[in-house]
């Protein structure tokens, strides 16, 4: 700054004038690191910014960030991976409707670069503006009629650029999502432009923050099942911001983002879904319990969707065809709770996070460690949704004073043979200390053969195959505490088959005038005697019949010389006029 201070005199007085001339302040760009500025799109008149307590001041021309290149100034910096920019544009001075503030993720300096654009424009209001490609055409999305002083945020996760807008910084409202042609860095910052190439706006931004996303220790995130639309996840300030493709999870394999962390034993997670993006109805998100990361594995949830409200969900064994429970009507923001008792899961909703409405429960066999945490579904192949969800809490417990209930296989005894095909009821006894006995599983081997929920309990086995078989029986009480029997071992024999000693056939009409002998033809089972040959044969002779016109012929060790198996038999007269064959019947070996 530099002062002139002149002396004179002006009829019989003194005057005296201070003259002080400041320095233009943003003729230098003093910037802390890691920000740089510079125009992109070679505005005819340069724009500058400058910072200082905590507030950078722009001042940029240009005809526009819009169409396929644009004109503006840009304060940025370069940031690998996801990454987040929040902002308060404090205020934009309106040379135009459209002279625009906002926060920028970019992916290049060009001016026909990719980017999504958070902003407030001169008069119309706040908007979602992005170029998907390289030289594209821009689009736009509208977020409010709000005017500066206003909070803009965008979010990349992936190449998937979500923006919201908040009066006050704490409590925000989407604007849209979309993906973006970004590399593996881009450009992050604060974006101005006057809409009118010869005249400069003046914007006066504070609260700048990018913070790098990733997720909290231990969790991770990954894609279940392949869905076309690939999904991401990125976590700040407490907010997880989840986009998601996938054709549903629901049916016998799912599709779907899942954020996750593993839990041994007992536990509930719970959070609060803060907004879902409408591409279906049925596109939701809320808490999971999972057995494995398999698209057809056990699980259960508890979720919040865009246009039907709130379900408990659930597939109960491997490949299973899904469950569901109605939580009722409601769209987020909403509170879900999942609790894990051993294979008892409930499922909760909330308005408050504090008080909560039962939805439904269910028994489901998991092991001991589950994969819990955050599932996201578009519903929908071709889109991807985003949820932003908040309020994450996974906690580990042991259910204090409850004991496993009791059970005993009652009947058979163990070492019991039957022959087969048997029907075998098999009965256990089983009790709770606590009174509150849920079900008993029946296993042969490591097989489930049915539950009964019921007592006295017991199933029926069908024994038709040889062998040794384990049984056991595993109870289940209310708590989720689960107890197995002792093994009971069955065997099943195959039945002992003996084989026939006589044949006995009606003699033929005429067997006094044409008949010479009879013949015995045996036969593969399911053979047709008319054209299969025989296996075996045995000349009968001419046997005298008995009074009620029967023959009856000892041939055991014809029979006995046979294999064990099934057969077909036939027994044909022969006299000098030929062969007559009798109707087959069948026999075991």
């Amino acid at each position: 700054m530099t002062s002139f201070v002149h002396a004179g005199t002006r009829g019989l007085g003194m005057w005296l004038v201070a003259l002080t001339l400041a320095a233009p302040a943003l003729h230098a760009q003093t910037l802390p690191p890691p920000w740089a500025s510079r125009d992109v799109g070679a505005p005819s008149l340069a724009g500058r910014a400058g910072y200082g307590s905590g507030v950078f001041t722009v001042e940029a021309a240009g005809t526009d960030i819009w169409g396929t290149s644009d004109q503006f100034h840009f304060v940025y910096q370069q940031v690998s991976g996801d990454v987040e920019i929040v902002a308060r544009v404090d205020d934009l001075t309106a040379v135009h409707a459209w002279a625009k503030a906002g926060v920028m993720i970019r992916a290049s300096l060009a001016g026909g670069s990719p980017h999504g654009f958070a902003l407030v424009s001169g008069t119309n209001g706040v908007h979602f503006q992005r170029r998907t490609a390289s030289g594209g055409l821009s689009t736009s999305t509208a977020g409010s009629s709000n005017r500066a002083p206003v909070w803009l945020r965008a979010v990349r996760t992936g190449t998937r650029v979500t923006t919201a807008w908040s009066t006050n910084g704490t409590s925000w409202s989407t604007i849209g999502s979309d993906t973006i042609a970004l590399g593996t860095s881009a450009y992050v910052g604060v974006a101005v432009t006057s809409h009118r190439a010869g005249t400069r706006t003046t914007s006066r931004v504070s609260n700048v923050r990018v913070t790098p996303l990733g997720l909290p220790a231990p969790q991770q995130s990954t894609d279940i099942g392949a869905p076309a639309v690939r999904g991401s996840a990125s976590f700040s300030g407490g907010t997880y911001t989840i986009t998601a493709g996938g054709r549903d999870i629901w049916d016998r394999a799912d599709e779907f983002h899942f954020v996750y962390q593993p839990l041994t034993g007992n536990g509930e997670v719970i959070a609060r879904v803060a907004s879902i993006v409408n591409t279906h109805r049925w596109a939701k998100a809320g808490v999971m319990i999972r057995e494995s990361l398999t698209p057809d594995s056990r699980h259960a949830m508890m979720v919040a969707s865009v246009g039907s409200g709130y379900a408990f969900q659930r597939r109960p064994d491997p490949g299973a065809y899904s469950v569901h429970t109605s939580g009722g009507s409601g769209t987020p923001p909403g509170w879900v709770r999942l609790v894990r008792s051993g294979t008892l899961f409930e499922a909760y909703r909330s308005t408050n996070g504090s008080t909560w409405s039962l939805v439904g429960s269910d028994h489901i066999p998991m092991g001991s460690t589950v994969y819990v945490g955050l599932a996201v579904t578009s519903h929908n192949t071709s889109a991807a949704t985003t949820a932003v969800i908040d309020s994450l809490r996974v906690t580990a417990f042991t259910a204090p004073g409850n004991a496993p209930p009791a059970v005993t296989i009652t009947a058979p005894a163990s070492g019991t043979t039957v022959t087969a095909p048997a029907t075998v009821t098999i009965a256990a006894s089983a009790s709770d200390p606590e009174n509150r006995m849920a079900s008993v599983d029946f296993y042969v081997n490591s097989t489930l053969l049915a539950r009964d929920s019921t007592s006295p309990y017991s199933v029926s086995w069908s024994a038709s195959a040889a062998g040794v078989y384990t049984l056991t029986a595993v109870a289940h009480d209310a708590d989720g505490n689960s107890t197995t029997s002792g093994p009971v071992t069955v065997t099943v024999e195959a039945p002992v088959t003996t084989p026939p000693r006589y044949v006995v056939f009606t003699a033929s009409s005429d067997h006094a005038t044409n008949v010479t002998s009879y013949l015995l033809e045996v036969f593969a089972s399911g053979a047709n005697p008319s054209t299969a040959a025989p296996i075996a044969s045995s000349d009968l002779g001419k046997p005298a019949p008995a009074s009620n016109g029967d023959i009856t012929v000892d041939r055991g060790t014809f029979f006995s010389n046979l294999a064990p198996g099934n057969y077909v038999a036939t027994v044909t007269a022969i006299g000098p006029g030929g062969r007559t064959r009798s109707g087959s019947i069948t026999f075991a070996r």
